[in-house]
């Protein structure tokens, strides 16, 4: 794996592995858009109540909260690599098992322990991109790597209707199929890591504590949060609504509008990118949280689809740039022994969406659909807020010479810079 060109230290071009991760979000992504819209119809069979399928829908997510410290945990022992692996395998597993499960609380298991897998997937391949790629690329590299769950959403629904009819089956079929795909890629394209890695575990590190301390770090999970809530959350749930329950059109029309923002944000991201690594992650942050949130209210008070289509757009652009901004931020303040602080990030998106669309829904049933918006639009402008704050330029990461957070530590041992000299090029 080689990279070559000149970047402020150095180097353009960015490292092969946020190519591979990259594809293998993408992968991904394609396949969880040909399963998910199958997913609550297929709870539907069993014969069960609306909230028990809210309830599979939600299961992974669950999970993955509950168990993505577990998932911190076992990075330090096994190694990165190794983890996304096995993580991949397991998500391919419970999901082809989805698929032949004969019961509704099969069905639930099997989506509960995809949970697992997911967090191993997504602490992992955070860990790997940060390792290889240089502070004055990192706002292009997690759009590029975002970009993959992006294209991956836009065509897995396109694919989704072809393949359901099949059969009910066959979308569960098709996603394990994808993740058995994305496993092969990082086997073949992300270099081993040494033995070394799972002795980490023996090694101190920066504790979740001493990185709250950090307002970098504390502005990243709120930022997260917020995306969480109203992106994955909120929107996913108020858009169908508004299209089918006010403006009274086919539910089609809503999958129009889910479409045109994200191409949307999928042709920002190489410019918010660009525009995180050229300019400040405050600077980007700032602008693309409180766009979010404005935007947010722009939703609340639309009442026409043409508005929608303008307000949902305008929103991706500002998705793009507090995703790319608020990942770079990250990876600017957590050392890569923290594998905790990686863990704590994902979390945060996670309980957003969970709580998002049930406090949402609550208020659409006692208030109307317009205030729903109101609190994911608050909590995007207090990361803005809060991104007014930051420095204007990268600082040391938390524990390291410079930080405004000192602290004593080791570092997790040699598999950070053997991933950075194979990500590059160089020997061992």
């Amino acid at each position: 794996m080689s990279v070559s060109g000149q970047d402020g230290s150095g180097r353009t071009h960015l490292p092969t592995a946020v190519w591979i991760i990259a594809l293998v979000n993408t992968m991904t992504a394609i396949g969880f858009g040909v399963m998910s819209p199958v997913l609550p119809v297929y709870a539907r069979n069993f014969g069960v109540s609306s909230f028990l399928i809210g309830l599979v829908v939600s299961a992974l997510a669950i999970v993955r909260l509950a168990t993505m410290p577990l998932s911190s945990r076992m990075m330090r022992l096994i190694g990165p690599r190794e983890l996304a692996i096995a993580g991949s395998l397991l998500v391919a597993t419970t999901t082809f098992l989805i698929g032949v499960a004969r019961s509704y609380w099969g069905v639930l298991l099997w989506r509960g322990l995809s949970g697992l897998g997911s967090g191993l997937v997504t602490v992992t391949t955070l860990s790997i991109l940060f390792a290889v790629v240089p502070a004055g690329q990192r706002g292009r590299a997690n759009a590029i790597s975002g970009g993959g769950w992006v294209l991956g959403g836009m065509v897995g629904p396109a694919l989704g209707g072809l393949v359901a009819t099949i059969s009910i089956h066959a979308p569960f079929f098709f996603y394990a199929a994808t993740l058995l795909v994305s496993a092969v890629i990082i086997v073949v394209g992300l270099p081993r890591t040494a033995r070394e890695t799972r002795l980490v575990r023996r090694q101190p590190s920066v504790g979740l504590s001493q990185l709250l301390l950090d307002k970098r770090f504390r502005t990243a999970l709120v930022v997260n949060f917020a995306n969480g809530w109203q992106s994955n959350g909120v929107r996913n749930l108020l858009v169908p609504l508004f299209v089918v329950e006010v403006l009274h059109l086919k539910t089609s029309f809503g999958g129009i509008a889910f479409a045109v923002a994200a191409v949307v944000q999928a042709a920002c991201l190489p410019v918010t990118g660009w525009s995180v690594d050229r300019f400040s992650r405050r600077t980007i942050l700032v602008i693309g949280a409180a766009v979010a949130g404005l935007t947010s209210i722009g939703l609340a008070l639309t009442g026409s689809y043409v508005v929608l289509i303008i307000m949902m757009s305008l929103y991706a652009v500002g998705v793009s740039a507090m995703g790319s901004a608020s990942q770079a931020l990250l990876a600017d303040t957590v050392p890569l022994s923290a594998s905790a602080g990686l863990a704590a990030y994902q979390m945060s998106a996670d309980l957003g969406t969970i709580l998002g669309p049930l406090v949402a829904g609550a208020v659409v049933d006692t208030v109307n659909l317009s205030v729903a918006w109101v609190f994911g639009a608050v909590a995007l402008l207090a990361g803005a807020g809060l991104a007014l704050g930051l420095p204007a330029g990268v600082q040391p990461r938390v524990g390291e010479p410079g930080s405004e957070i000192p602290t004593v530590h080791h570092r997790i041992g040699p598999w950070p810079s053997i991933l950075r000299r194979r990500a590059h090029g160089t020997a061992e």
